[in-house]
């Protein structure tokens, strides 16, 4: 009787540790049970993540500058440009813009940023920045196009359209080690 009654406390403590760590580890089966490496989503994601050297042109097709845009596999982008120390006279000095990104296709993405201008004269603004862009596999480039807005310090760069900073078309070469 004594040695049952052992046996029924140690199932159940077993039973009970078992089910407590399955519990913690629900979230995990769930999120890999859903990856589908055959989706359009993965086969995009094979070939845009990396870093891109860009030339962004303006709407004339005029020279604007060069930047860096990096995409990484888990969405994010960051995106560091040439003129962040800002030109004379036409605009201040703005940080590196960080933001994310998403496969529309096998071979084209929507990407959004943002970054904030750096005044010495107190004022400071957000600029957010709309990429649409496609890739070539093959050639390892990317062309696309760059929409800025600009926002005032407290506003909300994730809702409304804000101020047209200009529209931009930009092509790019994928970074390698070799």
């Amino acid at each position: 009787m004594r040695i049952r009654k052992t046996l029924v406390g140690l199932t159940i403590g077993v039973l009970s540790t078992v089910s407590i760590l399955d519990i913690w580890n629900i979230q995990k089966v769930k999120a890999d049970s859903v990856i589908d490496t055959n989706s359009k989503q993965a086969v995009c994601r094979n070939f845009v993540t990396g870093t891109y050297l860009t030339t962004i042109k303006d709407a004339y097709g005029k020279f604007a500058s060069r930047s860096l845009i990096t995409l990484t596999e888990e969405g994010n982008l960051i995106s560091s440009d040439s003129n962040q120390g800002g030109v004379s006279g036409q605009f201040d000095p703005f940080t590196t813009s960080q933001g994310t990104w998403v496969c529309n296709g096998n071979r084209e993405i929507t990407a959004r940023g943002l970054n904030f201008s750096l005044s010495n004269k107190g004022g400071s603004g957000i600029a957010r920045s709309d990429f649409k862009a496609s890739f070539n596999p093959i050639t390892q480039t990317v062309q696309g196009t760059i929409e800025l807005r600009l926002f005032d310090l407290k506003s909300n760069p994730l809702q409304g359209n804000g101020k047209n900073g200009g529209s931009f078309f930009f092509t790019g070469q994928l970074v390698t080690a070799r």
